[in-house]
């Protein structure tokens, strides 16, 4: 969360954090746009609905190593579990502390773990598609990341933002342990809605601690349609809009 931390730091000691939004936590790397899905804590998995924002990308714990001007096409990734969460919440309340971290003493130490589940994306978009399909592909160049505990996905997916941001496509690919990954969706059916291509993290939020255990997934992106910039066209349109919508959750 980073510049966003205390504002939010806020809501949750209000519990009002439904309605926790920041609009300094839109923030973007390149092409590439950051936004937080959080979840209950169901014993491990993911439980109901709680908030969702904007993130900056690397406060998802989204590194990106190489990002070219106008494509996305060689871009590098490399995508963890989310940490300034539980960090955060160290030097915040007792609230934040049993919010963030599985605390057995209300908040007063914090838990070896986190509390919430996280679905953190990493996408490019645009406000409106127009062309008939598209194709995300790339390689997996490092994998150590622990799938019994998080679940790294590319995705593409399509909002309809005169319906709520309603999600109308989500075409999604776990990401292999190493090698090839593809993506292709056909997007017929909704022209001039909103695009979001990109790479999603699920899991609990993590102790950093526990970094060199949980790993990481690194990826490089190697095609989408000709013309590769096509994308790109709308992405200005849409950075204020990202608030009004939860990211295809």
């Amino acid at each position: 969360m980073a510049s966003s931390s205390q504002g939010l730091s806020l809501a949750i000691r209000g519990l009002a954090l439904v309605l926790a939004v920041a609009t300094s936590q839109v923030a973007s790397a390149g092409n590439w746009v950051g936004f937080m899905n959080v979840f209950a804590n169901a014993s491990g998995s993911q439980g109901g609905y709680i908030f969702g924002s904007g993130w900056g990308v690397s406060d998802l714990k989204t590194t990106i190593s190489n990002s070219n001007a106008g494509t996305i096409i060689g871009d590098q990734l490399v995508l963890e579990p989310n940490y300034n969460t539980y960090t955060d919440s160290l030097g915040g309340s007792n609230v934040d502390r049993a919010y963030w971290t599985n605390s057995s003493d209300g908040g007063v130490t914090p838990g070896p773990l986190g509390n919430k589940w996280m679905n953190a994306n990493t996408y490019e978009e645009t406000a409106s598609i127009a062309v008939p399909s598209y194709t995300l592909s790339g390689n997996v160049t490092s994998n150590t990341l622990n799938t019994s505990l998080y679940t790294a996905k590319a995705f593409i997916k399509v909002l309809d933002p005169s319906n709520g941001y309603a999600t109308m496509l989500d075409d999604t690919v776990i990401l292999p342990a190493s090698g090839p990954f593809v993506v292709t969706s056909d997007l017929s059916q909704y022209q001039g809605l909103l695009l979001q291509v990109g790479f999603s993290m699920d899991g609990l939020n993590a102790n950093p601690v526990n970094a060199g255990t949980n790993g990481s997934v690194g990826v490089t992106i190697t095609a989408v349609p000709e013309p590769s910039t096509w994308a790109l066209g709308g992405i200005g349109l849409v950075v204020a809009a990202v608030l009004r919508r939860r990211a295809g959750r």
